[in-house]
């Protein structure tokens, strides 16, 4: 079990994430990583004690926004919860087209498992509220999550700049269809 970080510790890693957020933004994914310790305020060491290379300085980013998506849907109450979860994930990965791209390029095979475990974990009250409203298909499971992020993100990452918001827009409206529970449709076992 991991320890808690220091407050002081714990504000320097919150400086690196905004710092790269801004920097990966401005200048892309290839900024120099020394660019966000200054825009921090701290030096290389920190940032490279804090995130050892720029897979785990996106993956950070990357679970801190999804972190953000947990909070904001931890006590939904709109039956429609579960449809603006995924739009909002869908945002946050045309947001972050970049920092996938970074991630997926790592040898790791398993690096995508913590983030994976974290969209579940934030998408599950909402998916809970919306099929207990009967507005998203009862057959549809948490391990489905990683599914619809991978087709939410996947035609974004080799896109070019100019076509990825028509891309999103498009894989989201299909996404959206797809979990949408359809009258008639009974619980999804065997009716």
């Amino acid at each position: 079990m991991e320890r808690p970080l220091r407050k002081d510790a714990a504000d320097r890693r919150q400086a690196l994430l905004r710092a790269a957020r801004e920097v990966f933004h401005e200048e892309g994914i290839d900024a120099p990583l020394d660019r966000i310790a200054d825009r921090a305020g701290v030096g290389r060491a920190t940032l490279y004690r804090n995130f050892p290379g720029r897979t785990e300085l996106a993956l950070a980013v990357l679970m801190d926004d999804v972190a953000g998506l947990g909070e904001r849907f931890a006590a939904p109450t709109s039956p429609d919860a579960f449809f603006d979860f995924i739009r909002a994930l869908s945002a946050q990965l045309l947001e972050n087209t970049a920092l996938g791209g970074v991630a997926r390029a790592s040898p790791s095979p398993g690096i995508f498992q913590p983030l994976r475990l974290a969209v579940i974990e934030a998408a599950t009250p909402a998916l809970k509220l919306s099929q207990a409203a009967g507005t998203v298909r009862a057959d549809l499971v948490s391990a489905d999550l990683r599914i619809l992020t991978a087709m939410l993100g996947s035609g974004l990452h080799n896109a070019e700049a100019h076509e990825r918001n028509v891309i999103a827009s498009r894989t989201l409206e299909l996404v959206l269809d797809a979990i949408r529970a359809q009258p008639g449709a009974g619980s999804g076992k065997g009716s």
